[in-house]
């Protein structure tokens, strides 16, 4: 009797590796929704059904999604520079006006039919405000800043929208560039987190302009650089995880949230 008890012991110790730490403590964020990579996936990414799958039906912890400045300084929720990546619609994003995008659709792709439409940030704001005010919303500004706007400037048009949330409790802005979180956060202290490689420029940024933490590929963190940043009390959200190899070759005890592709897999893997 006791030897079986060591035995299954031992086996416990040796599933428990350092990689399935706290791994029910980690937040689970859709990419764009339920992600990019489903070749067959029912819904567009960032579009509201896309959106609202992975936080109605999957029950996510959020989700990230993509900002873009038109022309005329407002702002659309869409991935590419292109309109014809993805729309029937045909243009550069940010040489277009706003009424110009007009009535844009994600277009049909494979066996699906993609009829969703492209939405604003004013939108997304009511969205959010009525359905999803308890979920978690990372906020990534491109930075294709191909405008008639100077840095600050689109961050006091962004910063316009961004107040006609009931809360920010819940809402993460994130971008490859630190200038523009610099100078939305002068605006107010909002949840700002640098895309970035966790290289001595990334970190170095990320303290240099006060931000809240560093949003990282998995593939290219640091372990001595993770700790100054955990030091320094900055949260890690990581990205980039596309099998269940990639998800176990982690250790998640102080990640901060995971930027996910696949919502059953990571539902699999992440809670218990």
């Amino acid at each position: 009797m006791r030897l079986s008890f060591v035995v299954i012991t031992s086996i416990c110790l040796i599933c428990c590796s350092k990689h399935e730490i706290n791994k029910n403590t980690v937040l689970v964020f859709g990419h764009g929704g339920i992600g990019f990579d489903n070749l067959n996936g029912q819904f567009a990414p960032n579009s509201v059904a896309s959106i609202s799958t992975a936080l109605d039906f999957y029950d996510l912890d959020g989700v990230e999604v993509d900002i873009q400045f038109t022309k005329d300084g407002n702002l659309i929720v869409f991935h590419d520079d292109y309109l014809e990546n993805s729309t029937q619609c045909k243009g550069f994003v940010n040489g277009l006006n706003f009424d110009e995008i007009g009535k844009c659709y994600y277009r049909k792709q494979y066996s699906n039919n993609y009829n969703e439409e492209v939405i604003s940030l004013d939108s997304l704001i009511i969205l959010i405000n009525k359905r999803w005010r308890h979920k978690l919303f990372s906020i990534d500004i491109k930075n294709n800043f191909n405008v008639p706007f100077k840095i600050d400037s689109l961050a006091g048009l962004l910063n316009m929208r961004l107040e006609k949330l009931k809360s920010t409790d819940n809402i993460i802005i994130e971008s490859r560039d630190a200038n523009i979180l610099y100078a939305l956060n002068k605006r107010k202290n909002y949840r700002c987190m640098l895309v970035s490689d966790m290289d001595s420029v990334g970190v170095g940024d990320v303290s240099r302009f006060g931000l809240a933490g560093i949003v990282c590929n998995f593939e290219k963190t640091n372990d001595k650089l993770k700790q100054q940043l955990l030091d320094s009390s900055k949260k890690i959200i990581l990205y980039g995880q596309k099998s269940t190899r990639d998800y176990g070759s982690v250790d998640y005890k102080h990640v901060y949230g995971v930027q996910i592709d696949n919502p059953i897999a990571a539902i699999k893997y992440f809670k218990h």
